[in-house]
């Protein structure tokens, strides 16, 4: 008896391993099978047998190849109590108080806290319990209620990840219950369950192959094997046994069933599941985040400097009171003036917490959540937050056809046969014997699994084209499933991109038994060079003679010059042999009697045109990659736009190309490889030509994957930022490559929708649009909350450094600065990073790969806005005491409500400029006069908005002693609004700065733009100040969006340091 080697036991293994109970085998014993090892040294096929082999595990899962499981509800909850159910392993989320004491972990805060205790035990020696505390506590309320604010944002950003990432890994399975072909979840799974796989197939679960059509399945994700491996089932003949399917591989050609053996935990993708989410993830960051931290570094060091400076100001100024004081016995040493340096210290540490623009790597996470959010509302599911920021410079999209530009909903509206073309079709249309061969090859020369109601229509599941054969076929009331599934299929050779064609061998339930037929269908230009006869018009077998091929190829064209896509349909007889005696595929496809060939139509997708339209107006090109022959090809891209309705291809012959001629003229793609021998970039073997070709190609036809990875190869290799569609394995290196990849939701496979950054749920073209205008939007929120956050920072660190350098005491306390900070950071990042695109955001050009952040128009802005601000501020600041007719708020020892109004003023104006400049902030372009148009488009702005007024007023209302602000009187309070209204004239003159004078203004800008690695950031502050633990808090909630339900195997790119020592080029 074999004894499988066990698995290293970890906490996150199977916790019970029940007994076999009513099973006769427990969940362990099936998991154990699937271990590398034990497959590997066979131990795994021989515990099989001891099982009694498929039939023997069957009786023990109480399952069966032809019907499954039972799905009585008893019977569910004791299958699901013995061998578990294939939930999704997800790393746990941390708990609002683990956000909280998350942030307490950042130096700057830390430091701020322990100035405020030093600030609360001088402020009790000094004026006793009863009033002493108020200070130093009120700066413990002000970072309380900020870190409350951002950890609660924190928190409800990560749920919404959270969910988003739920339904990016959801997806159904075909399987047997009861005897029928249903779809469930993969998180439905159970073991027993008989289900089908196909190309393209990420596997959930560990399986148990019990038949397979060529199966090949690529496991170097899951246990390090890079080869593809052929698996068979046991008792396939000729062939040693591989019958394990691992969790977490890939299908990537042919298809088969297995019996479902290990779910969740107990599976082999779910143990490594487990295993990952005990490791800290990375700070992963996308590329708008990492060019905004070097931003965040630029203004954190100024704002740091500027603390500085501010500090020895004040600390001169009060060395330099105690030297020329008139008082003989002053002294430096005093408690007063400890509790002075104490303020300049803590005053200091609160001007880098302002300083320090936290609030942006915020907002490009709030613009990406709420993105994300209404991206799902309108067809994309966002798998990689990359790809929503890129594809706002996305300045090219290659699409597929079929199912993308058209509906995917195929339907066969003509038939060739017999010599004859026919569109209407019934039992009578033909002969009943050619009608038999007929329907019974489109029956069987199939994987799809549509379903049919009473009253006979079609649900199309699988493939739609297999599915309008067989919808064909009920047409001549026939139908596939007394035909599927079944045992007299002997033998399938999957379709793929580079056969085209799909053939299927199988002996006749009636008529001649001692025969076997062998049923091909494809490209007519691919399976016609293997026929040698058809049928003709008296349903005679005949040689394939001149006048035959010029007839078929007449109607080949006349069916694509009507955008129906063509397949041939063709078949053969065989004498009966054993299965280990069917010929080679290559004899099998070849002497093929020709039954007819279809037109299939399918439909342009409403509003295909206008897209296309949108995306030239938008400045992107569409281009069609598509596997139809050139005339389809021309039709249906005329039909969508893409070309002219009056393109002549002698016009211009780079307009429409056929892949192999495309291949040939830009030399195939050249493979550039390191010292080591890998392969670290592909190169266009003449990128000359490529260039000359691509302003004019816009339809790629009969192409392939590897014409597609090479289009968005050269296209790249061009400047171009590039957006692919695809829907099947092979197009999952284009995917990849693209800089954002559109996977089809409906038709696409699993390996495709891996490699992709989004999903179209709906499969339709039109969903690009709303990736494009979202994209751009991203950027356009932060391009306002950048302007909006810089000219708070240049007015607040102004005012600071003077009232410390001319006044000895910044104008804005420390519990005011830090109110200030939460209006920066956290509410305008909530405001102006989910204001809502506009379709103006369609008609100006893409964001440019290496765009700036902040434009000329913005820096004019900025400076603008900043220098009025800081003027009247100091107006109000030496002059508002007479202004207002208060009393001077300056030099007091000791604050009172009498001389505390001039600086509540101050204050009170101060954060009035900021609400009016937060709706400047909102129009960015100098044409963007009117700063309230679409002003009630944004719920959030105007909760924001009034927020912020209504807790400024209870601050200065309510605040007292612990903000140091007086109540002001109503008449006061309106001044204030006034006067800070007047920012919103000021953002109106500054649209018409003069060009010289914004061109200067742009040269007076301190900050550089671009990748970490390209600006010297020695010593870099976010080491220290940048709030570390939760800016790693807020990577966290990003990261738990992109996890993944597979396991991906390792796909780094080799260094590119790499030397290029060889070059091999491919056609």
């Amino acid at each position: 008896m074999s004894t499988l080697k066990e698995p290293l036991r970890g906490k996150h293994d199977i916790e019970d391993q029940s007994s076999s109970g009513e099973f006769g085998v427990d969940k362990q014993t099936l998991s154990d099978l699937f271990q590398p090892d034990n497959i590997r040294d066979g131990h795994s096929l021989q515990k099989v047998e001891e099982l009694g082999g498929v039939d023997g595990i069957s009786r023990k899962l109480k399952t069966s190849p032809k019907q499954g499981i039972e799905t009585t509800k008893t019977a569910l909850k004791s299958r699901i109590q013995a061998f578990g159910e294939n939930e999704n392993i997800v790393k746990p989320p941390k708990s609002f108080w683990e956000l909280v004491v998350g942030c307490f972990e950042e130096e700057i805060l830390r430091i701020l806290c322990a100035a405020a205790l030093v600030s609360l035990i001088i402020g009790c020696i000094k004026e006793g319990i009863a009033e002493g505390w108020i200070d130093g506590m009120a700066i413990f309320v002000a970072v309380f209620l900020i870190v409350s604010i951002t950890s609660t944002n924190d928190y409800m950003k990560d749920k919404q990840f959270r969910k988003l990432n739920e339904q990016a890994v959801q997806r159904d399975v075909g399987v047997i219950r009861n005897g029928e072909v249903v779809h469930v979840s993969i998180f439905s799974l159970l073991v027993g369950d008989i289900m089908h796989i196909e190309t393209g197939d990420i596997l959930p679960v560990d399986g148990f192959l019990i038949k397979g059509n060529n199966l090949v399945s690529d496991e170097s994700s899951i246990t390090g094997e890079t080869d593809p491996i052929k698996k068979y089932a046991i008792g396939e003949p000729g062939k040693s046994a591989r019958p394990f399917l691992i969790a977490g591989s890939k299908i990537v050609e042919g298809s088969g069933e297995m019996i479902v053996m290990a779910v969740g935990q107990c599976s082999s993708v779910g143990k490594q599941h487990a295993l990952m989410n005990e490791e800290e993830e990375e700070d992963k960051k996308t590329p708008l985040q990492v060019k905004l931290n070097v931003l965040v570094d630029q203004i954190g060091k100024i704002g740091l400097y500027c603390a500085g400076l501010t500090f020895l100001a004040m600390l001169v100024n009060l060395i330099i009171s105690v030297i020329y004081s008139e008082d003989p016995e002053a002294s430096l040493f005093t408690l007063d003036n400890l509790s002075q340096v104490v303020d300049f210290f803590i005053i200091s540490v609160a001007i880098i917490v302002m300083a320090i623009p936290e609030g942006l790597p915020l907002a490009v996470t709030i613009s990406l959540a709420f993105a994300v959010g209404k991206m799902k509302d309108e067809n994309n599911l966002v798998r990689t937050l990359e790809s929503c920021e890129t594809m706002g410079g996305a300045d090219t999209i290659c699409s597929d056809k079929t199912g993308t530009l058209t509906e995917n909903r195929m339907k066969v509206k003509k038939l060739f046969a017999l010599e004859e073309v026919q569109s209407e079709f019934d039992n009578k249309s033909y002969s009943s014997n050619f009608t038999q061969i007929l329907t019974e090859g489109l029956c069987v020369n199939s994987n799809a699994f549509p379903t049919v109601d009473k009253n006979g229509n079609f649900s199309q599941n699988g493939n739609k084209t297999e599915c309008a054969l067989l919808e064909l076929a009920y047409q001549f009331d026939v139908d596939y499933r007394n035909y599927r599934p079944s045992d007299n299929i002997i033998k399938v050779i999957p379709f793929s991109s580079d056969r085209k064609r799909m053939t299927t061998v199988y002996q006749p339930k009636e008529g001649n038994k001692n025969i076997l037929r062998v049923y091909t269908k494809g490209a007519p230009d691919i399976i016609l060079d293997f026929c040698k006869k058809f049928i003709n018009r008296n349903g005679q077998v005949e040689t394939i003679n001149e006048d035959f091929l010029i007839k078929i190829k007449e109607i080949q064209k006349k069916f694509a010059n009507d955008c129906l896509r063509t397949l041939l349909l063709t078949y053969k007889e065989i004498p009966l042999v054993k299965v280990d005696q069917i010929p080679e595929d290559k004899q099998l496809e070849s002497d093929l009697i020709i039954l007819g060939m279809v037109g299939i139509q399918d439909p342009l997708r409403k509003g295909i045109r206008q897209a296309v339209q949108t995306c030239k107006e938008a400045g992107v090109t569409v281009r069609m990659v598509t596997g139809d022959n050139l005339d389809t090809a021309i039709a249906i891209s005329k039909e969508a736009g893409i070309i002219d309705q009056d393109f002549n291809p002698k016009d211009n012959v780079y307009t429409v190309m056929e892949g192999k001629r495309f291949r040939e003229k830009v030399g195939g793609l050249r493979e550039v490889r390191g010292e080591d021998g890998k392969i670290i970039r592909y190169d266009i073997g003449n990128l000359d030509v490529f260039r000359e070709i691509k302003p004019h190609l816009r339809v790629l036809a009969r192409s392939t994957p590897d014409d597609k990875f090479l289009l968005v190869t050269g296209l790249q290799k061009c400047g171009s930022v590039v957006a692919v569609t695809g829907d099947g394995t092979n197009d999952a290196p284009a995917l990849k490559k693209a800089d954002i990849g559109f996977a089809m939701g409906i038709a696409g496979t699993e390996v495709a929708k891996e490699a992709a950054g989004i999903i179209l749920i709906d499969d339709n073209f039109s969903s690009t649009i709303t990736a494009i205008k979202w994209g751009r939007n991203i950027f356009d929120c932060i391009r306002k909350f950048l302007q909006f956050q810089l000219t708070i920072n240049v007015v607040a660190l102004f005012m600071a450094f003077m009232g410390g350098v001319v006044i000895r005491e910044s104008p804005l306390n420390t519990v005011q600065m830090l109110w200030v900070n939460l209006i920066m950071d956290t509410f305008a990042a909530l405001a102006l990073a989910t204001e809502p695109p506009n379709n103006e955001l369609l008609k100006r050009k893409p964001v440019k790969r290496h765009e700036v952040i902040i434009t000329p128009t913005m820096w004019n802005n900025i400076i603008v806005q900043g220098i009025y601000q800081i003027l009247v501020l100091t107006v109000v600041l030496f002059y508002g005491n007479e202004i207002f007719g208060v009393s001077y708020g300056l030099g007091h020892e000791k604050w009172d409500y009498e001389n505390g109004v001039h600086l509540t003023l101050f204050f009170q104006i101060f954060v009035f400029f900021q609400v009016f400049n937060e709706i400047n902030a909102r129009k960015l372009k100098a044409t963007e006069i009117n700063p309230f148009a679409g002003f009630f488009n944004n719920p959030m702005f105007l909760v924001i908005l009034v927020t912020t007024v209504v807790v400024q007023m209870a601050l200065v209302e309510y605040g007292g002693r612990a903000v140091r602000c007086s109540p002001l009187t109503t008449e006061q309070n309106i001044h204030c609004l006034l006067i800070s209204a007047s920012s919103l004239v000021v953002g109106f003159l500054a649209k018409f700065t003069p060009p010289s004078l914004e061109a200067l203004f742009n040269r007076l800008n301190p900050f550089r733009e671009g990748a970490p690695s390209e600006v010297e950031t020695v010593g870099s502050l976010k080491d220290v100040f940048v709030r570390p633990s939760l800016l790693k808090q807020r990577s966290s909630v990003r990261n738990s969006f992109t996890q993944r339900i597979s396991v991906r195997g390792s796909q780094r790119k080799p260094p590119s340091e790499n030397k290029p020592i060889e070059m091999q080029r491919y056609n």
